[in-house]
């Protein structure tokens, strides 16, 4: 009794237990990493397919299609075993965060192929997820729709408004001349403030010595 149940080792193919050149991976352990596929701690290394099939699942990472992926603890995510391992940099003294939930030190794990009543729960939780979307995204829109039509009645209220006032009392056309100016006017209006003056004297005739000047010549002749 006091004895554990290991891992069931899995029956892989050598060739799935080594990258398959999706990405350049250059720092990757391969003897590592053969050993955690054998102990069914990563999915193997399949090759990714670009069409679907109802025995494949899609990793959301590389959008290929594989016979079973690697599970995100944190959010159970799928994720193949090339995109982790470059989701994973070795040697990092930064924490790998999970790509879809942002939670530090990302890890996945595997549990083989999912049986046909994990699709059908994760189709159904996929639906689900679609139609809250839809839901969000339909009252996003009648909130906006409503806002509009306050903006609108709002300001057809302020129009009427102004309307009324401007016939009511006209508008008082203002001054364009200061208080200053305007007291000088009235001064200079005001028939008590205005002086006369005398007029000018008249200006005195001076002889013209050129007339006389010729008078004596034609006196002399």
């Amino acid at each position: 009794m006091g004895n554990k149940l290991g891992r069931r080792r899995q029956i892989v193919d050598e060739k799935y237990t080594r990258p398959q050149g999706l990405y350049n991976h250059k720092e990757v352990d391969h003897k590592k990493l053969r050993k955690l596929i054998l102990e069914s701690k990563l999915a193997p290394c399949y090759p990714g397919d670009e069409e679907s099939a109802s025995d494949l699942e899609e990793c959301p990472i590389c959008f290929l299609y594989y016979p079973s992926l690697n599970r995100s603890r944190c959010c159970m995510k799928s994720i193949c075993t090339e995109c982790f391992l470059q989701m994973k940099v070795p040697n990092s003294t930064r924490p790998t965060q999970c790509p879809y939930c942002k939670t530090s030190n990302y890890a996945v794990e595997y549990r083989g192929v999912k049986s046909k009543e994990e699709k059908s729960l994760e189709q159904i939780e996929e639906q689900r997820v679609i139609e809250a979307k839809i839901r969000i995204r339909q009252q996003e829109l009648q909130d906006d729709e409503e806002r509009m039509q306050k903006r609108h009645e709002l300001s057809t209220s302020n129009a009427d408004t102004t309307v009324e006032n401007g016939e009511d009392s006209p508008a008082a056309v203002p001054s364009s001349q200061s208080p200053a100016e305007d007291e000088e006017i009235v001064s200079l209006q005001d028939p008590c403030m205005t002086q006369i003056r005398p007029p000018p004297p008249p200006i005195p005739i001076r002889s013209n010595r050129c007339f006389s000047l010729y008078s004596d010549y034609v006196s002399l002749n």
